[in-house]
């Protein structure tokens, strides 16, 4: 029942969607990084960090898989399945509040890249996210998902890459840039009250981004063997812990700048690239934007569909546009970074909470399946 083989090409989608979820304006451009790893002027809690981000995605990925394989199909029945009726509601909506304010901040993240590679407007830049927002929830999912799956995979290797080149750069001047945040001569947003607790917050965002689209994954591939959706958990979970955490450290190693920088990542892209930073620069910015699109979209189908299950009725389209109004507004008085800042860490606790209480019954849950079989 449970041998079919996967074609490569089917993995590499299902793993890209998964990253282009994944990725959005905090991670591509460079805010997480500095936020959640550079902030703490320390090589070993920027480990910490990407250590405890792997853990606690990849245990989730695995136990929303895992209830896909029983039938769930969205992020209510996977909550139920693991929780009850009541304790589900309550993470159901953690989940949704999180994709909800996201969604604030990516569009913000699309508008900063524009103006900081281009100098467009911010206005401009916000209206345009939010046409290219609503134009593509509007497909509904399976239309997003054949989009973004090709996405993810050019972004993480892009910033990937970045992080590799840029670290002969800014490795050497580590030692300089944790004295500048420990003397208080720089001072750094910081993302939770410690390394194990950013960490902690950081998935938390992470796996309350995917729990529709890792349940959907889990229901579709329950005819392959396991082993496929394991190596899809941890393609996602690796990649995003090391590639974030070797950009913290390229921008520990140049902090004074990366943290007054609204979009860190194209700051280091530009320096790196030198003479051909009008070139590559500008390509980078355009890899920024097609990440931060790539998870934007995804996010305002999960907070419209929540409600409204006919994606192709005119109340479905019609709360997408009055969505992508209402955040426009929003945007336009509130900083990026500030937004990144209070969203991400908050919700990302809650987020800790979630991943702490589905690992637990997820290792139950399997093990009285387990047993089951056994005996049967």
């Amino acid at each position: 029942m449970e041998n079919k083989k996967m074609r490569p090409g089917l993995l590499i989608t299902f793993a890209g969607a998964l990253l282009a979820y994944l990725i959005g304006s905090g991670t591509a451009s460079g805010q997480e990084s500095v936020q959640y790893f550079s902030s703490w002027g320390s090589v070993g809690g920027t480990i910490t960090v990407a250590a405890v981000n792997f853990v606690v995605m990849f245990c989730c990925f695995m136990a929303y898989t895992y209830a896909g394989r029983h039938g769930t199909t969205d992020l209510a029945s996977v909550c139920e399945f693991y929780c009850g009726k009541v304790v589900g509601k309550i993470f159901t909506a953690f989940a949704w509040i999180f994709n909800a304010c996201c969604f604030f901040f990516m569009i913000s993240g699309f508008g900063n890249t524009l103006f900081q590679q281009w100098g467009l407007p911010l206005w401009i830049g916000y209206a345009i996210a939010i046409v290219l927002a609503v134009g593509t929830a509007v497909l509904g999912l399976q239309g997003i998902v054949n989009i973004i799956g090709k996405i993810g995979p050019v972004v993480v290797t892009f910033l990937f890459i970045l992080g590799v080149i840029s670290a002969f750069t800014y490795f050497p001047g580590i030692s300089n840039g944790i004295e500048l945040i420990r003397s208080g001569e720089v001072s750094v947003l910081q993302a939770g009250a410690n390394p194990v607790l950013a960490g902690l917050s950081f998935g938390g965002c992470s796996i309350l981004l995917v729990a529709a689209y890792m349940s959907s994954i889990g229901k579709e591939l329950s005819g392959y063997k396991k082993k496929y959706t394991t190596v899809i958990c941890i393609i996602g979970a690796a990649a995003i812990s090391v590639t974030v955490g070797i950009l913290g450290l390229c921008h520990l190693g140049n902090i004074a700048e990366s943290s007054q920088a609204a979009i860190p990542n194209l700051l280091i892209a530009n320096q790196v690239f030198g003479s051909a930073s009008g070139i590559l620069g500008a390509v980078f910015a355009v890899i920024i934007l097609l990440s931060i699109y790539s998870t934007f979209c995804p996010m305002l189908w999960t907070c419209v569909s929540t409600f409204i299950k006919d994606e192709k009725s005119v109340k479905y389209k019609l709360a997408c546009v009055l969505a992508g109004i209402g955040v426009f507004i929003v945007d336009m008085f509130i900083p990026y970074a500030t937004l990144v800042n209070i969203i991400m860490t908050y919700c990302g606790y809650t987020g800790g909470i979630v991943f702490l209480v589905l690992t637990v019954r997820w290792l139950m849950v399997r093990n009285q399946d387990k047993k089951k079989m056994v005996s049967e």
